[in-house]
């Protein structure tokens, strides 16, 4: 069957979103490759200029004038911004209100679609890792990260990390996936039943997707869904069985959660290690990172520390010359773009969000805590997802 044009703009655009929000393929962290991106973002401007106009374009200048006052201020306290991620941040925010605006009510839909792809493709390369077969890269970068744990990357429409130990899907990280993937499901929030009975199989790749990346993040917010799903969507039909199948649900988690190696050994040793290190050592595991970033937040806490290294981490010399894995991706939007930042950010997705905004704020928390997901646009841009969710004449509507 062929798709109308439309469609296959919204699919491509989706696509490309998602994959501009952590496919090593798209990276934006050096300077050149910044630029290169911050011109795709103009080229896409000159296209949907429409979208700038002022009335319709409300919402977008607010977000931009917001962002733009906070990097002032940095300017006026801190003495120094970055002008490259300065200038790339409001590109990732004029990219995700082109792309969500033009794609409207369908990107729930179109987004989903494009991770039950990338989930199946990433299923057949993660077995073919799995059973011992390298499968060929068509881009080979070394790490130099000081702090990584493996000896290259191999990337197609997902990549290997290490020998088939676990699944990244076409992102940077397995916790990475496994947060799109909970996306997915946070979307559909309330309609968990209505999507499973619609599109039963693509439901279950997801699923497989999420378990093989072995993320203890993605299981957590997993869990999460799946208790608020119980209790959302079944009190009224199983009544007092909801309570029981409740607890039921609850005693699997805690016991997947004590009988796993990586997830509560890995919890226990990242506290136990983060308490025995010393006032500002540095790890990027999450909860070091946590402890580590106090400080910063303390220091500036409304606008933040910035992104560069010489205000970042103003206080720490030794480490402006490392590069840095961060893993605790709450702490560091707090530490660089400050309090205000992410309440402004939280009050446009509780606002507009109509399907259980307290429990989708609460996974999308959850989920910060293991990857550093508001430096990509998607996560970035989620408050354009619900802002735009029913009031755009441009969408087509894709088969729900």
């Amino acid at each position: 069957m062929n798709l109308p044009k439309k469609k296959i703009t919204v699919y491509l655009y989706t696509f490309l979103f998602a994959a501009m929000s952590g496919n090593p393929l798209f990276s934006i962290s050096g300077d050149t490759s910044k630029y290169i991106f911050i011109a795709f973002v103009l080229l896409l401007v000159a296209k949907h200029h429409t979208y700038f106009n002022l009335n319709k374009g409300i919402i977008y200048y607010r977000f931009f004038v917001f962002y733009a006052l906070i990097f002032l201020f940095q300017k006026l306290i801190l003495g120094y911004v970055s002008f490259p991620s300065t200038i790339a941040f409001m590109a990732r925010i004029t990219l995700g209100y082109i792309i969500i605006r033009h794609v409207g009510h369908n990107f729930k839909y179109a987004f989903f679609q494009i991770m039950f792809f990338v989930s199946l493709i990433s299923l057949f390369g993660f077995m073919w890792n799995f059973l011992g077969k390298n499968i060929p890269y068509i881009y080979y970068t070394p790490p130099i990260d000081i702090y990584s744990d493996n000896s290259g990357r191999n990337i197609i429409f997902f990549h290997q990390h290490g020998v088939g130990g676990r699944n990244s899907g076409m992102f940077w990280e397995p916790g990475a996936f496994a947060c799109y993937i909970c996306l997915t499901f946070l979307f559909y929030l309330g309609n968990i039943r209505t999507l499973l009975k619609l599109h039963k199989w693509k439901v279950i790749i997801l699923l497989l997707a999420l378990i093989t990346t072995y993320s203890t993040t993605g299981y957590i917010v997993l869990f999460i869904i799946g208790i608020a799903t119980i209790y959302i969507e079944y009190k009224k039909k199983y009544g007092a069985f909801v309570l029981p199948i409740l607890i039921t649900f609850g005693l699997i988690a805690y016991i997947t959660y004590e009988n796993t190696e990586f997830m509560k050994e890995k919890m226990d040793h990242q506290v136990a290690a983060a308490s025995q290190r010393d006032e500002g050592e540095f790890a990027p595991d999450r909860m070091s990172a946590l402890l580590f970033d106090l400080h910063y937040i303390g220091k500036h806490p409304l606008i933040g520390n910035g992104y560069h290294v010489s205000t970042r981490f103003a206080d720490h010399p030794s480490l402006q010359k490392e590069i840095l894995g961060h893993g605790n991706g709450f702490s560091d939007f707090l530490a660089s773009m400050g309090i205000l930042s992410f309440l402004f950010y939280l009050f446009y997705i509780v606002r507009y969000n109509k399907n259980h905004p307290v429990i989708f704020v609460v996974s999308i928390i959850f989920l910060l805590q293991g990857e550093p997901l508001l430096n990509y646009p998607l996560f970035l841009c989620l408050p354009f997802v619900f802002i735009y969710d029913e009031n755009n004449r441009r969408t087509v509507n894709l088969p729900q």
